[in-house]
């Protein structure tokens, strides 16, 4: 008699929480809108997924005479790059720079110059496949107007996928959610903020 295995159906929900995921590629979309200063959007693979999801790093810069004197996004930015290895950073003239001073003219190629090992076949196509170094925490975001379209997005702040790093990402999950700034589909429907189950499993 053959062995029986289940199948995974596929369900949406092995896909939310705390999941291991590949970094595919990065963009710089900082010039599309009027608001955001800082706009890096980060292309990931999901482990045993088809589907790729986004992680996007935004928000405004504050400034005084021209000069940059903060902003929360430069917090969330230089995090991930903490995760990735990445010593690029932002000159107080708003200006990408390596650590050694030199100029990076195009953030997005040089990192995706730097940090996606491309592999093509004989026809161009991309063959890579992203080992799934990293952790993050994947929702359906709560719609922004009562029966709108929820869409199912990741958080930004990131940690490498190494022994420990899931239990501090879901703390830091617990707490944005009880401060409310992080809000799933779930608590419109449910007017609580828990997910049913920690995520952890989903490893």
């Amino acid at each position: 008699m053959a062995i029986f295995k289940p199948v995974s159906n596929g369900n949406m929900s092995s896909y939310l929480g705390i999941c291991e995921f590949g970094i595919l590629e990065f963009k710089d979309r900082a010039s599309e809108f009027d608001w955001s200063d800082i706009f890096i959007e980060v292309v990931v693979k999901q482990n045993n997924s088809e589907y790729d999801r986004n992680i996007q790093i935004k928000g405004a810069l504050d400034k005084e005479g021209g000069k940059i004197t903060g902003g929360s996004v430069l917090k969330r930015l230089y995090q991930f790059f903490e995760e990735i290895g990445c010593e690029a950073g932002i000159t107080v003239d708003g200006n990408w720079e390596n650590s050694d001073g030199s100029e990076i003219k195009d953030i997005a190629k040089y990192l995706n110059d730097n940090f996606i090992k491309h592999a093509t076949d004989k026809d161009g196509k991309s063959t890579y496949e992203p080992p799934m170094n990293y952790l993050a925490y994947f929702y359906q975001e709560m719609p922004k107007v009562p029966g709108g379209k929820s869409y199912t997005r990741a958080w930004n702040k990131v940690y490498k996928n190494e022994a420990g790093n899931k239990e501090k990402l879901q703390s830091d999950v617990n707490w944005m959610k009880s401060k409310g700034y992080l809000k799933e589909a779930t608590d419109m429907a449910t007017n609580k903020a828990e997910m049913s189950g920690s995520g952890l499993a989903n490893l």
